[in-house]
């Protein structure tokens, strides 16, 4: 069984300032004993507000959340005509010559590659234009996987970030680069695109992306 959780931090709690914050507050509700290992996925959709998804229901620890959760069972069929809005962290994947892997900014890595080709940057498209595009491709290289078939016309991606922080465990920065997509697409596997549901789409889901929720439409 699983949940789907509208999640509201109270207004009273420390404010989240960023996506780290999110992410502790997030797994302090779920995380109800120290090895217990990240099993749900979220996306903020306000300043203090969430949408998750997991195997347990959200355990309001420390008294600063507002939860409403219903148990989560889509029923699916070959052929359904769907809308649905993803948070991802689109990256290309690469290996250096010592054989590390390395992940490039799907919308980054086009600029270089006009850059690299000698285009004048006026008359390169703008950073949307580029992230519209790379986000189809990105999404549409995957579809199958995720038993969906895009419709190209309608795919919007309506926002580009890029979100940094420092992990004061380690000190450690991270980078992460976030598209936000929505579209219409028909279901070909009813069987993976549940698992997407479950489990998400793409990397960086303990910081808020890779969330797939749909909708059934006309």
């Amino acid at each position: 069984m699983m949940y789907m959780s509208l999640m509201t931090l109270d207004c009273g709690a420390s404010a989240l300032r960023g996506t780290y914050d999110a992410h502790q507050a997030l797994w302090r509700a779920f995380g109800d004993h120290p090895d217990r290992t990240r099993d749900f996925i979220y996306r903020r959709t306000g300043e203090n507000d969430f949408l998750a998804v997991s195997a347990r229901h959200p355990d309001d620890a420390d008294g600063v959340w507002a939860i409403r959760s219903k148990e989560y069972d889509p029923r699916l069929k070959v052929g359904d005509r769907l809308f649905f809005a993803l948070r991802v962290n689109p990256v290309r994947k690469t290996r250096d010559a010592d054989g590390r892997q390395l992940r490039h900014d799907v919308v980054q890595d086009v600029r270089k590659q006009l850059e690299r080709r000698g285009i004048p940057r006026d008359e390169w498209p703008t950073r949307p234009e580029i992230a519209q595009q790379a986000g189809f491709e990105w999404l549409a290289a995957r579809q199958q996987r995720l038993g969906l078939k895009l419709e190209e016309q309608g795919f919007l991606v309506d926002g580009y970030s890029q979100e940094s922080f420092i992990k004061p465990k380690n000190r450690r920065r991270v980078r992460v680069t976030v598209l936000d997509m929505k579209g219409f697409a028909h279901v070909t596997d009813p069987d993976s695109l549940r698992d997407a549901l479950m489990h998400g789409v793409g990397p960086a889901k303990a910081y808020g992306c890779g969330l797939l929720t749909v909708k059934r439409a006309a």
